[in-house]
């Protein structure tokens, strides 16, 4: 094990407090995903309508698209262990909730959508508050490989919660996968309560005041706003994976859930093969068309999607996107944060995750409404050629960029995961 340690990329092991809460957040980590898997199939068991399964992943990114930015904000200026408890707690309570329901049989539709929300809304909160955090749980000559090992916690929950997930609803029932979820919390909050930070005095700010600075800092900023459009015109496309997947699994496709929680598998496996992928084409191609060649790739896979219904087809189509979907994400969170001035990075950054999320929870809610009038099918397909001429035209527009997003980047699709590295 202290040879395992010693490895480079491993260093910051050797550090109990970051061993302490990267355990922890890998098992809540792995707790999220199962429920993200689960939430998806019980909507598609309670309604077949396009619209009412879209509304499930639209009630879980429509939270960050509120609260990030104020999340970001409060941050800044707050005792972040402490808030960071009460925020596990919150979501212990209404996970808990939500297990209680489902095991009496006193859940339904609308109540779903309602508890997705609020386990949003602590998302929003944990998010930008526990990437704020890894300079004081790690020694500064470690962040480096902290950061990294951060992005690959994520992306290998991504991959390890579907599969166990979807054993556990085979064998176990939602309302297992539920409690395992709330149970996940509680280790998270062990290892915050066990961690014993030092406390400063936080500086009292006006938050209107400091909230609107941040926001006319963006508005003024040519490079973060070509930024912004190309996040825009990828991310309201890919949510149909988001918004439709347990709706075709179902009733296009006519899975179980054994094999619906597999395709997010295969999603999640094409996400750390992409990771790996990530280092090499940064070094060989600009931004601009690491993006462009990402988001063709995602259009193919989903116009693939709804050209055929075999179980591994549809498999290996997953993994695909997967591919494309962590390279496009990661170069977009890295030029965020290039284009994001020190004094201001925690609001620019908490305006790029605003944009993505609120892309991702009010285009699922179109893509729903357009397929309840359409069919799913036809509806995927437009989406998928529309998008890949998107990406030709977006191509030729302005992107400003910067030689070091090249090399020392780690690949991770969750807006606030990504770093640039120095």
């Amino acid at each position: 094990m202290k040879r395992f340690f010693s490895i480079a990329a491993f260093e910051p092991f050797k550090e109990k407090l970051f061993l302490t809460l990267w355990v922890a957040a890998f098992i809540s980590n792995i707790g999220t995903w199962m429920q993200n898997v689960g939430v998806g199939w019980l909507a598609a068991t309670m309604s077949a309508s396009p619209l009412m399964i879209a509304l499930i992943q639209a009630a879980s990114s429509l939270p960050a698209m509120l609260f990030s930015y104020p999340a970001g904000v409060i941050s800044d200026h707050s005792d972040r262990r402490k808030l960071l408890i009460w925020v596990q707690i919150f979501l212990f309570v209404v996970v808990l909730l939500l297990t209680i329901l489902t095991q009496f049989q006193l859940l339904e539709i609308y109540l779903l959508i309602f508890f997705t929300f609020l386990i949003g809304i602590g998302s929003a909160f944990t998010t930008p508050i526990w990437q704020a955090i890894t300079p004081e749980v790690v020694s500064k000559g470690r962040m480096k490989e902290a950061i990294a090992l951060n992005g690959v916690n994520f992306n290998l929950a991504r991959a390890v919660g579907p599969a166990i997930g979807g054993v556990i609803l085979v064998y176990g029932g939602i309302q297992s996968i539920f409690l395992f979820n709330a149970v996940s919390f509680l280790a998270l909050i062990g290892g915050l309560y066990w961690w014993k930070n030092s406390t400063s005095a936080f500086q009292s700010i006006h938050f209107r005041k400091t909230a609107i600075e941040g926001l006319k800092a963006v508005r003024k900023s040519k490079p973060f706003l070509h930024l912004l459009i190309r996040t825009l015109s990828f991310t309201a496309f890919t949510s149909i994976v988001f918004a439709l997947l347990p709706q075709l699994s179902k009733y296009e496709w006519h899975q179980n859930s054994g094999q619906y929680a597999w395709l997010w598998v295969s999603l999640g496996v094409g996400a750390l093969v992409g990771s790996y992928l990530y280092g090499i084409v940064n070094k060989s191609l600009t931004a601009a068309k690491v993006i462009f060649y990402s988001c063709e790739l995602v259009a193919l896979c989903l116009f693939l999607l709804t050209k055929t219904a075999n179980y591994y087809m549809l498999n290996c189509i997953m993994f695909l996107a997967g591919i494309g979907w962590i390279n496009a994400t990661s170069t977009l969170n890295v030029l965020a944060q290039q284009h994001s001035p020190n004094e201001l990075k925690g609001r620019f950054l908490a305006v790029n995750v605003t944009v993505f999320q609120g892309s991702i929870a009010l285009s699922s809610v179109a893509w729903g409404y357009l397929s309840e009038l359409f069919s799913a099918l036809p509806v995927i397909r437009t989406g998928a050629i529309v998008m890949g001429i998107l990406s030709a035209i977006i191509l030729l527009s302005p992107m400003e960029e910067q030689e070091i997003i090249k090399k020392d980047t780690v690949a991770c699709s969750d807006p606030l995961l990504q770093y640039q590295l120095k």
